[in-house]
């Protein structure tokens, strides 16, 4: 049965979704510059932004059901050691298999409570440059209407069985990116896990699994707005 749906404004500052919030990943030190390895220490305002759709699934009254959200945008401000903050986010459209959707939202990020954290260079061979994780028990809301009531769903994000997400981060030159058409400095992730939370509907979704790929940038010119600086992590 088609019903319309509704990410709460706290969605994709959760998912994204991608992701300007990190945790500590490892011992290494950390710089994020500009341009290459050899380039200088960047600090100030960035943009992760994903390319093509963020895709997900969800368990749903006993069927594996299928979304995608057109994109995601995340920006905040970014420190040459990795400590960050988000200040700005917003999801393009998604719909799901079964006919569930919701419009393109920009949000409210009044209902995030922890903004900070930090992106860590933790390379590993053959594989990421680094990884950008997030701590904070973020959550999204989603309402629909199903069999004629509303319903009200409430979802966490885990990685590795705790709360939070995490992102490999791989650079611009890195073989492995996982966006070897796009000379940028990437993160992307395929195992991110959904968990209902208490307050939810008996009708929600239990549990689903989503993943998706961005491009991060900084501004050439501080505050203009213009996200045209390449990025490079490095101890």
């Amino acid at each position: 049965m088609k019903a319309p749906t509704r990410l709460a404004a706290s969605a994709v500052a959760a998912a994204a979704a991608v992701a300007l919030t990190p945790g500590t990943a490892s011992a290494d030190t950390t710089t994020l510059r500009e341009e290459t390895a050899a380039g200088a220490p960047y600090s100030g305002n960035w943009q992760v932004s994903t390319v093509g759709p963020l895709v997900f699934s969800v368990d749903f009254l006993g069927s594996r059901v299928t979304g995608t959200c057109e994109s995601a945008t995340l920006q905040g401000t970014v420190e040459s050691n990795g400590e960050g903050e988000l200040t700005a986010a917003s999801l393009g459209a998604c719909e799901t298999s079964n006919g569930f959707s919701s419009p393109p939202t920009d949000l409210d990020l009044g209902e995030v409570p922890d903004r900070g954290g930090r992106v860590a260079y933790d390379p590993v061979e053959g594989g990421r440059d680094g990884v950008l994780t997030v701590d904070a028990g973020l959550q999204f809301t989603v309402e629909a209407r199903v069999l004629g009531f509303t319903v009200t769903c409430h979802y966490g994000f885990r990685t590795g069985g705790v709360p939070g997400l995490a992102l490999d981060v791989y650079n611009r030159d890195n073989a492995n990116r996982p966006l070897p058409g796009h000379d940028d400095l990437q993160g992307a992730s395929d195992d991110i896990a959904l968990e209902r939370l208490p307050g939810s509907s008996a009708l929600c979704p239990s549990n689903g699994t989503g993943g998706g790929a961005a491009v991060a940038r900084g501004e050439s010119t501080p505050g203009s707005g213009v996200f045209d600086r390449k990025l490079y992590l490095t101890s």
